[in-house]
């Protein structure tokens, strides 16, 4: 082999016998050429490539051609519950034979055994991976290991209503509330382990903590009950390791960063000035970047999240979008891209999760007002909360592309109403707060079209704001 391609280069010089190469490498791999960068700068070397980038051209050839392909990219395991997962091995687009390497990201959220029996262990998110026993294939499913309990900021009741899905039905059934340290809990998180649980209180200048009993869900008080969180605390986010909250200050116009302690308390390491106060903030899928509205809120920008001490740096700023300030970000599951909801239209914009640049792909219009946004966790559906308007909008995902397109709707909500919604990690549920109603809705989820259907209403013990899903 290497007497054959040396005598080619003789005869038709280096850089004849490296378009060769080339075009080899399209026929072979025409879409990770185009779309890969990695793949782009090995087919495409510079002027002086070497042995080395020739090397792993030959060795990208020889596995374009295999693929492993998984029985479920994505799944929702209730916790104590077990999935069976299949790979097949592809070889030049036929099934061969073969056996796998199977791992898990994170054994403390689930395991995985030679056969590929996922057992959930904790709650939280986890990587399970096939590998093909010659090495030159894998693929990965994302696993959320839940419990089942909703938990949602009762704003004006000042406490936190704690309830539990029925695994079959999707019914959700009120279990308690409990106070929190000051007044108006709005924005909610809760860490990945679902150990703890946070509110911004926006009255109250404040986050509470919060204990999650781990036998019942139940919640109690942290000592100290609040941590000081500047004026007119909002929503926050938690990174994937729980280390570290980040919280949307919109009195003080900043970020305000936190570190988790062991005990499910915080302390306060530095504040961000953002010159607007925003209501709204996100993490990437990946962990590493904030986004919050930028200066003009026409923007998003997005920051760094450094792990060792929880700094965050300026990575990215979006191209401009029309907007009113709104600005809700939700975030494609494959991380590739973001949906900001802003009126009068969605800007759907790529994203870069290692350099956390964005850029603008569409805008796609609605001309309606838009309090929140959610995704599936198949990536394929998309909602939106018009709260003025009392609808709540669905529309189709291309998941290769990010493109969305209008769907369905469900109407006849009381303006002002609607705020924001959850969708269970299997997919198959999904919840509004409806806040004058003191009411969450109850929908179950067409796996085809995403399309919602009402299954009933139910009291959370007060007027609800926000939610999540534990």
């Amino acid at each position: 082999m290497e007497t054959l391609l040396l005598n080619q280069i003789r005869r038709t010089g280096f850089s004849q016998f490296l378009r060769s190469l080339y075009l080899i490498g399209c026929l072979f791999s025409f879409n990770a050429c185009l779309l890969n960068p990695i793949v782009r700068d090995l087919l495409c070397p510079g002027k002086d490539p070497s042995s080395q980038s020739l090397f792993y051209l030959w060795a990208l050839l020889a596995n374009s051609n295999s693929m492993v392909e998984l029985s479920q990219s994505w799944a929702g395991i209730y916790k104590g519950d077990s999935l069976q997962l299949k790979a097949q091995y592809y070889s030049y687009g036929s099934k061969t034979d073969s056996t796998f390497q199977w791992s898990s990201s994170n054994n403390s959220v689930a395991t995985v055994d030679a056969n590929g029996l996922v057992q959930s262990i904790g709650n939280g998110k986890v990587w399970i991976t096939a590998t093909a026993a010659d090495g030159k294939a894998g693929a990965s499913s994302d696993i959320t290991v839940y419990t089942g309990y909703v938990y949602t900021s009762l704003d004006i009741n000042h406490s936190v209503g704690h309830l539990t899905m029925d695994q079959s039905t999707g019914l959700l059934t009120f279990n308690s509330s409990v106070q929190v340290g000051t007044f108006t809990p709005t924005g909610i998180g809760v860490d990945p382990a679902g150990k703890f649980l946070f509110t911004g209180d926006f009255d109250g200048s404040s986050i509470s903590q919060f204990l999650i009993n781990q036998t019942t869900g139940a919640l109690s008080l942290n000592t100290p009950a609040t941590a000081p969180a500047g004026l007119s605390p909002r929503n926050l986010v938690i990174t994937p390791d729980g280390k570290y909250l980040y919280l949307a200050s919109e009195g003080t116009s900043a970020i305000r960063a936190y570190a988790i302690n062991a005990d499910g308390t915080l302390t306060f390491l530095v504040s961000y000035p953002t010159n607007i106060g925003s209501s709204q903030i996100q993490i990437s899928r990946n962990g590493n970047f904030i986004f919050y509205m930028g200066t003009l809120v026409t923007e998003i920008s997005s920051y760094r999240i450094n792990y060792a001490d929880g700094s965050l740096t300026q990575a990215g700023v979006s191209p401009t979008f029309s907007s009113d300030g709104s600005g809700h970000v939700s975030t494609h599951p494959n991380g590739a891209y973001i949906y900001v909801g802003s009126i009068p239209a969605v800007t759907v914009l790529s994203f870069d999760g290692e350099t956390g640049n964005m850029s603008n792909m569409r805008s796609v219009n609605h001309a309606m007002s838009i309090n929140s946004t959610a995704i599936h966790p198949s990536g394929l559906f998309y909602y939106l909360i018009h709260i003025n308007e009392g609808i709540i909008s669905c529309y189709a995902v291309e998941p290769k592309t990010g493109n969305i397109t209008y769907s369905s709707n469900v109407t006849g909500y009381i303006s002002s109403n609607l705020r924001f919604m959850i969708i269970d990690p299997t997919g198959r549920f999904a919840y509004v707060a409806d806040i004058n109603n003191s009411n969450l809705i109850q929908f179950s989820i067409n796996q085809t079209t995403g399309a919602l259907t009402f299954i009933g209403n139910v009291s959370p013990g007060g007027n609800p704001w926000n939610l999540i899903f534990l």
